[in-house]
């Protein structure tokens, strides 16, 4: 992990706010550091030159965090990387301070190891990913290391209460209480500046979320308006330059008749991306969708029944043999015939002359399994991770195909989703293509 993750999660304004932050909680532990000197000088408890050595430690405290005050300060605008730079160190030397600190109160006898856990909180608050396991492991190490040292005598153990019992000296209760009343207060703040600051952002996000559903229903809208309203007229021109064609007939200039040919075959590709621009927002008023229980069997036969002039006109083969059973499905009978009609309309469009479609419709525990299969060109295995996205079609669909507007499949696959179902693909180039539809059976209800 490194140390200065290039983060979009914090911006550089982000961390300047952090650094002011840390710096301000420090004016108040070093206002507690010096009322906590004074305590102990007034109750006469602990060691004295600990207690020196202790106010020179605030002393430096306030002198680093007057540093890191005019860093931050500056005329001079911080980039992201010195300021983080800045949060390691004000957190490394805190934790540094606070070692050297707990050694002059007793080491392990020291009720201050209680605040290595504030810092562990912080790091958690201002810093993006796994730096409080980083820092959690240099606390351990600091403490640990400094257990040593004084195990192994090289540094000298300070008896800092040397033999003060707790119970029968009020003035050493108070400073313990006072210790633990700070513990309290300071884990309060952080736990609920922790609390404030995800609900901050949980609200923003929710603001966004709906700003962005109510800018969505409104593209859905205008879209479903649109392909509606543009479609007749769309249609009566393509009408209009068929009549004017067939009027013209044969004997007519190549240029005109180029032309005209090309203007039909224009109006037809936008009447049909009319038509899946409608189906694709059809798909996102799932409160206009009307579910009902229908036969499953009687829907792929009616749909094969309507494609037939189609499939004869390229004298292609289609076989379906329904299963014996009854197949009844509570779905949405537009949605599924629109998912039908497209995988269909696919295999015969992308099928030779000649050849040979299959549909199947089974019955798979809890699910309706139907397989649309063409022995058609297929599709390369590095082009099917795509064919589901919005107006991508494949290379050779487009070569063997100039009309389309690459939206049927993911008509089809939202469809699918309406009905908590999954399609799948299996192609291999120039061996056909399978779409596998899988429906669980109440699973729209």
């Amino acid at each position: 992990m490194p140390i200065f993750p290039e983060t979009p999660t914090f911006s550089t304004a982000s961390m300047f706010r952090r650094n002011r932050w840390l710096i301000s909680l420090r004016w108040y532990a070093i206002l507690g550091l010096l009322l906590g000197v004074l305590l102990l000088k007034i109750f006469e408890i602990g060691s004295v030159p600990s207690i020196l050595w202790m106010t020179i430690l605030a002393v430096v405290l306030f002198i680093l965090n007057l540093f890191y005050f005019t860093f931050v300060s500056g005329k001079v605008r911080r980039g992201k990387i010195s300021l983080v730079s800045l949060l390691n160190l004000q957190m490394a030397m805190d934790l540094l301070l606070l070692t050297i600190l707990i050694y002059l109160t007793g080491c392990e006898e020291s009720p201050l190891a209680f605040f290595y856990v504030f810092h562990i909180i912080l790091t958690s608050i201002i810093f993006p990913g796994g730096f409080s396991y980083l820092y959690s492991l240099f606390v351990v190490a600091l403490y640990s290391g400094l257990l040593v040292l004084e195990h192994g005598g090289i540094v000298t153990h300070i008896c800092f209460f040397q033999d003060v019992h707790i119970a029968n000296t009020p003035g050493l209760a108070i400073s313990v209480w006072f210790i633990v009343v700070v513990t309290m207060i300071a884990t309060a703040y952080l736990a609920q500046n922790v609390t404030m600051r995800h609900r901050r952002v949980r609200e923003k996000l929710e603001i966004a979320n709906q700003k962005l559903k109510e800018i969505n229903k409104t593209k859905t809208t205008f879209f479903r308006y649109a392909s509606h309203e543009m479609k007749a007229p769309v249609a009566t021109i393509q009408s209009t330059l068929m009549v004017i064609e067939d009027i013209l007939g044969q004997d007519v200039d190549d240029r005109v008749k180029d032309m005209l040919q090309r203007a039909i075959g224009r109006t037809a590709g936008m009447i049909l991306l009319l038509k899946d621009l409608a189906d694709l927002t059809y798909s996102n008023f799932q409160e206009a969708q009307k579910f009902e229980n229908l036969d499953l069997t009687m829907l792929l036969q009616d749909l094969i029944s309507d494609a037939q002039p189609n499939i004869e006109r390229k004298n292609q083969k289609l076989d379906f043999v329904p299963p014996a059973y009854s197949c009844e499905f509570f779905a949405d009978p537009i949605a599924l015939n629109k998912i039908f009609i497209n995988l269909l309309s696919n295999a015969i469009r992308y099928t030779q002359d000649d050849g040979k479609i299959e549909i199947s419709l089974k019955q798979k525990g809890s699910t309706y399994v139907v397989s649309v299969k063409d022995n058609g060109p297929g599709i390369p295995e590095s082009e099917q991770a795509n064919i589901f996205q919005e107006f991508y079609r494949t290379p050779a669909a487009r070569k063997l195909i100039s009309e389309g507007t690459g939206l049927g499949l993911p008509i089809v696959m939202r469809m699918i989703e309406l009905h908590k179902g999954t399609i799948n693909v299996f192609s291999k180039e120039g061996q056909g293509s399978e779409f596998v539809v899988i429906l669980p059976i109440g699973g729209s209800l």
